[in-house]
């Protein structure tokens, strides 16, 4: 889902697998001050009248889109052409650096505002197909370079970027969901919230704000304030409303499952729309959250409409729990099905990920969308996590096939969720369009892929998903089928290593890439092999890895030349400090290929880390075992050497036979790491902390880079942990401590932004003392 604010009032979300992410915004609204009341309510009820005239442009000629209902179905069409208009396109977020050193959407804030970055952008969407952007007017958090105007409304010169910004959309053939995430925290609208909660005290059954911003008549009033203001703003600037596709309420509309009036079970409780319900009724009580919502929809659309009569209006939601029971949202509590069809909306934002724990047609069915299709949906945000799938390959395989199947049960479009790749300080991290060279955003444009509900067949695609599985163990809730069914389930086999997984492809199939998610917890060294077998009934290892391992990260076996005939892939998990478990197998095809791959038959060996014979031992070969040979290397010496995928090298003497290698890649230097060992030990406060961890970029790449729980500490006693890692030699190391995640950082004494730690690894053993002075979550807020 999206955007979250760590901000307990300001709660949104960010769902990948449904993909609980947060970032760390962090901004409690404090209590109002003695004599704030009054100037907030003048500055709301009483906006300042702007007497200056705004410069007209030259008007656009983009032609409306509108809905309409054909044989009982809505879809979407062009005014100009009435051919069925098809969303496809992109949540446009562009993450910057906040003043409290997490992260905030800086598309329309004041000081990173980029006018030609954003067209750039839009062309190069428009040049491939793509027709909508969907973007967030309101997850700049906090500062005077946001949409707040320091309790005064809303800040002029964001809304004159926002207005740019929609003309750049119309010169560019774009069209534009704009969506409210919330309600601005610096606007002045939830200083008038808590007077009428806190200190009048009518909480009419809630017992603080949690739920009361969408069922309060509290919250109600903020809401068309912040609307008001908004569409007032957008009319002085003469902002052209032919390029919004709709108007998003919110983004994803949701209620805390467990806190007043949802979790009580006794109780009458009047809600902001003049009606009571009974709590200890469970239909009224569903009825309270479909009436809540139908009002605020009946409040808003209105003010939209005054503005733009022709205006479309949606409201963003992710899938309920039921009937299909699902992880989705958490304690989060949202129901559609009831107000499917009876909602003033022109249509709906259902957000529909990939890699969650339900298919496409049990979301849909959750979305109540089966029982009724007169409106348009659009899937408003669509994607999958990198901690998920191993590759865009993947990602793009799933994309496909999940769009394919979601035509059938009523979606009329995709924005994928995520333009440019993600800042490397913030987990959680989708496989955007930008990713991997722009993969994505290639093979899922228009101009590549025309029609999503006829995919056709692909010529590179994950063969594995859905294929059977043979293993050696699996829990009863964690099956081995969960490792090929794009979910964020994992396999987990319910012991220690030494444990396998094989995927039967079916039939002969040629392939370039096998790629891992592991789902090993805790970090740790860990010993991968993967090997194909032929169709000829032999054996090949084509992957070995032996390093540093951490759920979350993926693990890649590419093969230079595909590999042909191959029926199986097995993966033996040989050695780990955890369970053996994997949460994604990916397995790439390739079109056939006449060039033979290089098959290194051996007379026994062991697999060594570099190419010398007193370098680590990754691994071993049995005699007679045909390893896939991916380079070759000769050393001062004379010496002969061979590399498996995954930097494991193999003495050339110890190959009895070496075939379809004469094309094989020639390495005439191979870069050997000087690795010393350096002992981190920091001292933090509390002595009842469970977990800390580094996180940071160690320059190496088994160690994931800026995850915050790319390595765990031990606990050494009295509030210090402490942990070891071989690190290069004149590595410029940068790093920073959490407790897994980056809204629990470490903080300096006054809270400030956390600056990275920084060292330079010397030519000796080193040993980094540090010491954390504050946490975020515990300490500064």
């Amino acid at each position: 889902m999206t955007l979250v604010y760590k901000n307990i009032r300001l709660l949104a979300v960010l769902l990948f697998s449904a993909m609980a992410c947060s970032l760390p915004f962090s901004n409690p609204t404090p209590g109002v001050e003695e004599g704030q009341i009054e100037a907030t309510e003048q500055s709301i009820d009483e906006p300042e009248i702007v007497e200056e005239q705004t410069p007209s442009r030259p008007p656009l000629e983009v032609p409306r889109i509108k809905v309409r209902v054909i044989d009982g179905v809505g879809e979407f069409y062009n005014t100009a052409t009435d051919e069925t208009f098809v969303p496809r396109g992109v949540n446009y977020v562009d993450f910057v650096r906040n003043s409290r050193g997490g992260f905030h959407d800086g598309v329309f804030a004041t000081n990173t505002y980029d006018p030609e970055r954003v067209r750039t952008a839009f062309q190069h969407l428009a040049d491939s197909g793509y027709n909508t952007v969907r973007i967030f007017f309101d997850t700049c958090g906090f500062g005077p370079e946001c949409i707040g105007n320091n309790g005064n409304g809303l800040n002029p010169e964001y809304l004159d970027n926002m207005v740019d910004l929609m003309y750049i959309a119309g010169e560019e053939d774009i069209y534009l969901m704009l969506t409210a995430n919330s309600m601005p925290e610096d606007a002045g609208y939830w200083e008038y919230f808590d007077q009428q909660t806190n200190e009048e005290n009518v909480l009419y059954g809630f017992s603080s704000y949690e739920n009361a911003d969408w069922l309060h008549p509290a919250g109600m009033e903020i809401r068309r304030r912040y609307w008001q203001d908004l569409m007032e703003g957008m009319t002085e600037r003469n902002a052209p409303p032919e390029v919004v596709l709709g108007w998003q309420i919110t983004n994803e509309a949701w209620l805390f499952g467990n806190m007043p009036p949802l979790s009580l079970d006794e109780g009458i409780v009047e809600t902001a729309n003049g009606q009571s319900y009974d709590m200890a009724d469970s239909d009224q009580k569903r009825l309270m959250v479909t009436d809540g919502w139908l009002h605020v929809m009946d409040e808003i659309i209105p003010i939209i409409k005054e503005y733009d009569p022709e205006a479309l209006t949606t409201m963003g939601f992710f899938a309920p729990q039921f009937p299909n029971e699902t992880y989705i949202g958490g304690e989060w509590y949202v129901d559609t099905a009831p107000m499917v069809s009876i909602a003033p909306v022109d249509f709906w934002d259902f957000h529909a990920y990939f890699d969650t724990d339900l298919t496409v047609e049990q979301q849909a069915e959750n979305f109540g969308m089966i029982v009724d299709q007169t409106k348009p949906v659009i899937m408003g945000e669509v994607a999958s996590g990198k901690d998920i799938h191993a590759s865009a390959i993947t990602s793009f395989t799933y994309a496909v096939d999940w769009y394919d199947r979601s035509c059938d049960v009523g979606f009329d479009g995709w924005l994928h969720w995520g333009y440019y790749p993600w800042p490397r300080e913030v987990s959680g991290k989708p496989w955007t369009l930008l990713d991997d060279d722009g993969l994505l955003f290639e093979q899922l444009s228009p101009a590549v892929l025309p029609d999503p509900c006829n995919p056709g067949e692909l010529t590179v695609s994950n063969v594995a998903f859905g294929k059977p599985v043979r293993f050696s163990k699996e829990n009863p809730d964690e099956p081995a089928s969960a490792a090929v069914d794009s979910s964020a389930n994992a396999w987990v086999a319910g012991d220690y290593p030494p444990q396998w997984i094989e995927i039967d492809l079916e039939e002969p199939t040629t392939i370039q890439r096998v790629g891992l998610s592991p789902e090993q917890w805790p970090p740790g060294e860990a010993r991968y092999q993967v090997i194909a077998r032929l169709a000829d009934g032999r054996t090949v290892v084509i992957g070995e890895h032996n390093k540093y391992t951490a759920a979350g990260q993926q693990l890649g076996f590419d093969l230079p030349v595909p590999l042909n005939n191959v029926v199986a892939v097995r993966i033996n998990l040989l050695e780990g400090p955890a369970w053996a478990a994997l949460k994604e197998v990916e397995v790439i095809s390739s079109p056939v290929v006449e060039e033979n791959a290089c098959l290194l038959i051996t007379n026994g060996a062991d697999l060594l880390h570099y190419p010398r014979l007193d370098a680590d031992k990754v691994g071993s070969l049995n005699v007679g075992q045909i390893a896939y040979g991916d380079a070759q290397h000769s050393s001062a010496d004379g010496s002969t050497w061979w590399r498996i995928p995954g930097e494991a090298w193999l003495a050339g003497d110890r190959i009895s036979t070496a075939e379809g290698c004469e094309a094989v890649q020639i390495l005439d230097t191979v870069e050997e790491l000087q690795l010393v060992p350096v002992t981190f030990r920091v001292t933090v406060p509390a002595s009842d902390i469970d977990e800390v961890y580094l996180s940071g970029d160690f320059k190496r790449e088994d160690i994931p880079v800026w995850e915050p729980w790319s390595v765990l500490l031990q606990l050494e006693g009295g509030g210090t942990w402490t942990v070891t890692l071989d690190l290069p030699v004149g590595a410029e190391i940068e790093y920073v401590y959490t407790r897994n995640s980056f809204e629990r950082i470490e903080r300096p004494e006054d809270c400030s932004p956390t600056s990275e730690r920084m060292f330079t690894v010397g030519e000796d053993a080193m040993v980094i003392e540090d010491e954390v002075i504050k946490w975020q979550d515990l300490d500064c807020e």
